[in-house]
């Protein structure tokens, strides 16, 4: 039950009681009472105190004010009648009925309102005593002063109360109101995730609650020492859009106070600088975005009129700021967090992509666009250390004109990048142009570089080289963004020294393949040299059919070993002069098996095997070993059988002299679409008209394809 129903359900007792007990006394005195006089007196009140009961429940608050202010004196007129009825035989208590009309105004509006009908009471109890002829002596005067004296203190401390009453139920209510707002806005903070949002949040909170003329929410920029507005109400966007450096006027003072501050009056507060053109501020209050250490910012709520903001609008923007900070500092946690994931999830698939790679070109490449992608750089390059002349040298970049990348060598301790070699350490420079370290600075303003991150390609035992980042514009580079790129930096670092001895054993493999190869040619004079032909018309005719890079190399490595299970073969067999039995002839075909044998205990070699076993099979399917037909046969293989073909027949053997080039040719024309694939014998035809290759005819001599041709290359 409110304050007003309490108030309103005590004066109705009262005055039940009241009217009871006048009733009561007009029925015992009425035989010594003018009826004529006092029955209205007594009717009239009853009528009166029925009305304002009514009045009471169906009139809003403000005309039930101006109605009871208007008919309470009615009511005193008919206290004064039946006060003046009783004049021959006076009830003392009738007296007292003044003060229930003073104390029913001053509980329903106040002490002034008790008062004033207190006063008014006393005058129109005064009128009746002079009247009614009662005022004779001192008695009177004593009586008088007893009543009007009881009649205006009742109404005076019953106004007191009424009143206190009243300011503890607003205050209540208000606080109420207060936490519901900010039980509610909290609710709105936090389940914002949104630096931005937080502070248009607030900003609403603000407007709503104490209701100003201009609400502006400045968040602090620490890199720049200044604050920008993140939100704003009241203002035009354009005026909304101010920028103030931090120790503007009490704003510096909030923030470095770090408490909240009310301005009551701006013209009496020295310090303050008016900074909006379409309101002149009187009254404001400050209120800093602080969270435990942390400061972000500051609030600011301003009037048109002085001395417009209490200390309760103080202490509730106070606290909203407070949950303001909290939300703030938890979003950029939850960013934090969000960024950590992502860089986490960037380093994972960057390690999986350069440490996948095995070509260094490729690598080198793949790192420089990664290392952009992670910082959202638009330039970026790598060096790499020569250790015989220890200089520096541009391996891969992007995002740097041909002028740049010629610039010249670097020399370890010279320098940015120099320094990085010398020290070990990453070096970031805020703008080259104005850092004496740097020794190309007139060509990077020309190419438009700002800032520099440069950390080094380090190992456990020794550095590399060194991976930069550039920027267009200024970028002072953050502790976190140094230790992400040197992370980066060392992930490049083992999948180029990777890179680099993958083509070292690549080399290796190379070389001994070649001295196998050459070991089998060896164990016969009429096929030095064969494995080797073979491979440059492989080679060749893979080119000229367009194959990629890597499946060349498979081809080229194939063809050097096509012939390696012939080491399991006779020397009788392989060397005998005339036609083989055909016991003989199924131990020759032996040999692709026996050479992928040899060769699966090699991983490397893997790709190859399958060109190896299939190198003998014929396009029509009446080859060897599994009679495979026509796209059955893996393409290198159909290659390889030409190039082999080919260099048999130009070749001397045991059996036959070295076909002239022109027959051979007839040859694979002849049997292309039986034994060989006519695809690649027309590519192989190509080769030879374009003199891409050398032909052996005889085995003491070496010509090209114009001798043969007469002259046509």
């Amino acid at each position: 039950m409110d304050l007003k129903k309490k108030l309103v359900f005590f004066t109705r007792i009262i005055r039940i009681t009241v009217y009871l007990y006048v009733v009561l006394q007009f029925l015992v005195s009425r035989k010594s009472l003018p009826v004529h006089e006092a029955l209205p007196a007594v009717v009239g009140m009853g009528v009166f105190y029925f009305i304002i009961d009514r009045m009471v429940f169906r009139l809003p608050e403000k005309r039930f004010r101006i109605a009871c202010l208007c008919l309470l004196p009615f009511e005193m007129l008919l206290i004064s009648l039946l006060v003046y009825s009783t004049r021959s035989n006076p009830v003392p208590e009738f007296d007292f009925l003044y003060a229930l009309t003073a104390v029913n105004a001053a509980l329903w509006f106040g002490i002034k309102e008790g008062v004033a009908f207190g006063l008014l009471g006393s005058a129109l109890y005064v009128m009746v005593l002079l009247l009614s002829g009662r005022m004779n002596g001192t008695e009177s005067l004593a009586l008088l002063a007893s009543r009007c004296g009881f009649t205006l203190l009742a109404s005076f401390v019953m106004g007191f109360m009424s009143e206190f009453a009243e300011r503890e139920n607003r205050e209540k209510a208000r606080r109420m109101v207060e936490l519901t707002a900010l039980s509610g806005f909290a609710t709105i903070f936090d389940s914002s995730l949104s630096e931005e949002k937080v502070y248009l949040n607030l900003c609403d909170a603000i407007y709503r609650s104490i209701s100003p003329d201009v609400v502006l929410v400045f968040r602090l920029d620490k890199e720049r020492d200044q604050l920008t507005v993140s939100a704003a109400a009241g203002l035009s966007e354009a005026e909304a859009a101010i920028v103030l450096p931090r120790d503007y006027g009490l704003i510096g003072k909030v923030l470095d106070r770090r408490e909240s501050m009310i301005i009551k009056d701006t013209d009496l507060e020295w310090g303050y600088r008016q900074f909006l053109e379409s309101h002149r501020i009187r009254s404001a209050i400050y209120s800093p975005l602080k969270w435990r250490d942390e400061i972000y910012g500051v609030a600011f709520a301003g009037n048109q009129t002085k001395d417009s903001f209490t200390e309760n609008d103080l202490n509730l923007m106070s606290a909203l700021s407070v949950q303001a900070a909290l939300a703030v500092h938890n979003s950029r946690l939850y960013a934090d967090l969000e960024d950590r994931i992502g860089e986490l999830h960037a380093i994972f698939e960057i390690d999986r992509a350069i440490t996948s790679a095995i070509d260094l070109e490729t690598v080198l490449h793949q790192i420089v666009e990664m290392s952009m992608a992670l910082l959202g750089a638009e330039t970026s390059s790598i060096m790499l250390l020569d250790e015989e002349t220890q200089e520096l040298v541009i391996a891969a970049a992007q995002g740097l004109s041909e002028e740049y990348l010629k610039k010249g060598t670097i020399k370890v301790g010279e320098s940015i990048a120099g320094r990085v070699i010398q020290e070990g350490k990453p070096i970031a420079v805020y703008d080259l142009s104005k850092d004496s370290r740097h020794a190309y600075t007139e060509q990077a303003r020309m190419e438009g570089l700002c800032s520099l991150l440069s950390v080094p390609l380090s190992l456990k035992d020794r550095v590399i080289g060194v991976l930069n980042l550039y920027t267009k514009e200024p970028h002072h580079f953050t502790s976190h963004e140094i230790n992400l790129f040197a992370s980066l930096a060392s992930q490049a670092a083992i999948a180029i020294e990777n890179a680099r001895l993958f083509e070292s054993l690549e080399e290796i493999y190379i070389d001994v393949i070649t001295a196998l190869a050459s070991a089998i040619d060896a164990r016969d004079a009429y096929t030095h040299g064969h494995s080797q032909r073979v491979t440059e018309y492989a080679v060749a005719i893979a080119e000229e059919m367009g194959l990629s890079p890597a499946e060349v190399d498979i081809i080229r490595n194939a063809s050097i070993l096509h012939d390696v299970g012939k080491i399991g073969i006779k020397e009788r067999i392989l060397k005998k002069p005339g036609l083989l039995t055909e016991e003989e002839r199924r131990e020759m075909e032996y040999h692709p098996f026996i050479g992928t044998r040899i060769l699966q205990s090699v991983k490397l070699l893997e790709p190859v095997m399958p060109l190896v076993y299939h190198h003998h099979e014929r396009f029509d399917g009446t080859g060897y070993p599994d009679g495979l037909k026509g796209e059955e046969i893996p393409l290198g293989s159909r290659i390889i059988s030409v190039a082999d073909a080919f260099e048999s027949m130009t070749s001397d053997r045991p059996y036959r002299k070295a076909m002239p080039t022109e027959d051979a040719v007839a040859e694979l024309r002849r049997w292309a679409g039986k034994q060989f694939d006519p695809r690649v014998v027309e590519a192989f035809l190509r080769v030879l008209e374009k003199g891409r290759v050398e032909v052996r005819w005889k085995e003491s001599r070496v010509i090209s394809l114009s001798d043969h041709m007469g002259g046509r290359a």
